[in-house]
């Protein structure tokens, strides 16, 4: 799974040059750049788990989704609100007055009105969920699991490892960003729970959806 773990490392360093420059064609990032970057990722799994012996992605890394999960959209959406609660008292805690919006967001926002809203609701919504579970919440969590760990020191290793990924986004170098990685850590133990419990990245997977449907939802209406 090295392999997987190597061409999420490139990608994420594409992402973050693409976004640190200010994302200079936003459409451009949300048809092309977003989608290559998570189908990219998705496609270097499947390689590696069948170079690995396993058959698909379920067996390797626990990817099972049944329909009758999908009602973990809503609670990845209400999940919004302790988080934003968590945010809001660690920002006056830290006396922060203003919110750090990652790149993504603000390019999400440039495109706000045009046909491109349906890219990015695809790669928010949906793509950018299933690569991330399967990379955080499947593989990061199956090595630190492989090596004896229990259980929680998985999920808090993925959750970790998925906090640190978003740092490839420079906005997020800064007080305001703490506040941003530190909800961001939360999310990811919250899923990583989801995946303990549940046994597989189904729930997480929608969980995860439900977030960033919710997210972009309220960014558009409230911006």
């Amino acid at each position: 799974m090295a392999g997987g773990a190597f061409a999420s490392l490139v990608a994420g360093a594409v992402a973050g040059a693409v976004f640190g420059t200010a994302a200079e064609d936003a459409h451009l990032v949300f048809w092309l750049i977003i989608p290559f970057q998570n189908l990219g990722l998705i496609g270097s799994l499947v390689l590696v788990a069948r170079m690995r012996g396993h058959r698909d992605l379920g067996t390797a890394l626990g990817l099972v989704v049944e329909p009758r999960q999908a009602w973990w959209v809503a609670a990845g959406a209400a999940s919004l609100v302790p988080l934003s609660l968590l945010a809001a008292a660690l920002r006056s805690a830290l006396g922060v007055e203003d919110e750090s919006p990652q790149a993504i967001v603000e390019a999400a926002l440039e495109v706000s009105g045009t046909v491109t809203m349906v890219a990015v609701a695809i790669g928010v919504g949906v793509l950018g969920p299933v690569a991330e579970e399967l990379l955080y919440r499947g593989l990061t969590f199956r090595i630190a699991a492989r090596r004896g760990a229990p259980s929680w020191i998985a999920v808090v290793v993925s959750a970790a490892v998925f906090t640190a990924a978003h740092l490839a986004d420079p906005t997020l170098f800064s007080p305001a960003g703490a506040v941003t990685l530190s909800a961001l850590f939360t999310f990811g133990v919250f899923l990583g729970v989801l995946r303990v419990r549940t046994g597989g990245l189904g729930a997480p997977i929608f969980a995860h959806s439900g977030f960033n449907l919710m997210t972009l939802t309220l960014m558009y209406f409230l911006a």
